[in-house]
């Protein structure tokens, strides 16, 4: 198992949740669903490299369902995990509507 320490700022508020999974991108779309009060399914998963080189940008892109939602998360950053964290968080915007 794999633990996971997210903190999420909303405006002023910043919020912070431990949670274990199987992995660490695992640990941390729970801790995610907990600091949301929400039940968010991971649908589907991918990673990709949209440029080149040792300082490479990585894409991750999530499809997510809640309820009767599904909807799709993309994120991008030169670290992987916080590329497949921003898309998670980028899916559960869309889900409550914020863009």
């Amino acid at each position: 198992p794999n633990t996971a320490c997210i903190k999420v700022k909303k405006d002023d508020e910043t919020m912070e949740e431990v949670a274990i999974g199987t992995g660490r991108l695992d640990a941390s779309f729970k801790a995610i669903n907990h600091i949301v009060g929400m039940d968010v399914a991971l649908s589907s998963f991918s990673l990709s490299a949209v440029t080149d080189g040792e300082d490479a940008i990585g894409e991750a892109t999530v499809k997510l369902a809640y309820g009767d939602k599904t909807v799709t998360g993309r994120g991008l950053s030169t670290d992987i995990i916080e590329s497949s964290i921003r898309a998670y968080i980028n899916g559960i915007n869309k889900i409550v509507g914020v863009q």
